[in-house]
């Protein structure tokens, strides 16, 4: 793609051990492109380095959720509190598996009980299944059931009753029923050696370099590892249906009226240059990802990048809080990945429909 430089070049600025990845998918095939401030020379081409996808990997739960259901193994209709016969809570009774990947479930972001401050460089590591069994008897969000909000602790939820019914562990779901059948062995929660080999180090917005994070019993809503490569071959199987999982992928591109608005199983749904997409994004201490498409025009983009928006670090807040008062400018390392995966995105669109 010619120019790509110009659209990435504020995003790159000032982030000097920056490793961004951009796969770029058209009906013709996958184009990789990738930039990086790094002044060592890695010898891992930039296609087969390996993130943190943080919340990507809830698409990857619904989907997991509709091939279960498609095997008839559970529904999507079923009820929470079906699958916690521990836990007596007649709100659970209300909620269904549904409405945890789809954000409907009334629960909150983070469970009440979750604090973050516990260990601010690995901050869901220490939130284990007692702590949720204990958030989840006294959990009551009947009122906001049908409205959507955003809910890792939700897709969580999801994830570990997906492994308890299944009797597998969640990476074996992720083998069995997605990375397997769609050829992406670049795609786990558990890396093995030689992938270690090839995972990058995460970085704050700061540039500080930040510990990979555990996810625990959350790792259905944010665990997954990957590769601009995989991830590729993930949008190039959304654009396509000659794939094994074709007709479950087509199923989560499919809307359900929820409430008041249109949701769907993992995927966020907005418009570009009138064009509907489909996409989603994901954020950990130190890293930053975004995924899209658009079935239409069949053209989709990914991009991975190695800085996270945020910092995990109170002095790193205050620090950017006083060079923005001073500068009157936001700092620049802040940005989300989206804003450039945005444009790009925009540009090609706008390509194909000329």
């Amino acid at each position: 793609m010619k120019d790509l430089h110009n659209f990435v070049s504020e995003y790159t600025k000032d982030k000097k051990h920056l490793h961004l990845a951009i796969g770029i998918i058209r009906e013709g095939g996958i184009e990789y492109f990738s930039f990086s401030n790094n002044q060592k020379r890695s010898t891992i081409p930039p296609e087969h380095m390996l993130f943190e996808i943080g919340s990507i990997t809830k698409v990857f739960t619904s989907i997991l959720l509709l091939e279960m259901e498609r095997e008839k193994l559970l529904s999507s209709d079923d009820m929470v509190g079906k699958f916690v016969p521990n836990v007596k809570n007649d709100y659970l009774n209300k909620v269904t598996l549904k409405s945890l990947a789809t954000h409907t479930s009334g629960l909150p972001r983070l469970a009440t009980n979750h604090n973050l401050a516990k260990k601010r460089s690995n901050p869901y590591s220490m939130y284990t299944e007692q702590d949720l069994t204990a958030f989840l008897s006294n959990a009551d969000y009947t009122d906001s059931i049908g409205s959507f909000g955003y809910s890792n602790i939700g897709v969580g939820l999801l994830g570990s009753i997906l492994c308890k019914v299944s009797g597998s562990k969640y990476d074996e779901l992720l083998k069995k029923y997605i990375t397997s059948p769609l050829e992406m062995n670049e795609t786990a929660v558990t890396l093995d050696s030689e992938q270690n080999r090839r995972f990058l180090n995460g970085h704050a917005s700061t540039g500080k370099r930040v510990p990979h994070w555990d996810l625990s019993i959350h790792e259905g809503a944010g665990g997954i590892k990957s590769s601009v490569n995989d991830l590729s071959l993930f949008v190039q199987a959304n654009l396509n249906d000659d794939n094994p999982i074709a007709s479950t992928l087509q199923k989560s591109h499919i809307p359900i009226w929820i409430g008041n608005s249109n949701r769907h199983f993992g995927w966020g749904e907005d418009k570009l240059l009138d064009k509907g997409i489909l996409w989603h994004n994901g954020g950990s201490a130190g890293f930053n990802s975004y995924l899209a498409f658009n079935k239409e025009l069949r053209v989709g983009i990914v991009l991975l990048s190695n800085y996270s928006f945020f910092s995990n670090s109170l002095m790193d807040y205050y620090v950017a809080q006083l060079i923005k008062w001073i500068t009157k400018k936001e700092p620049s390392q802040g940005t989300m990945i989206d804003v450039t995966g945005l444009k790009i995105f925009e540009a090609i669109l706008s390509s194909e429909k000329s």
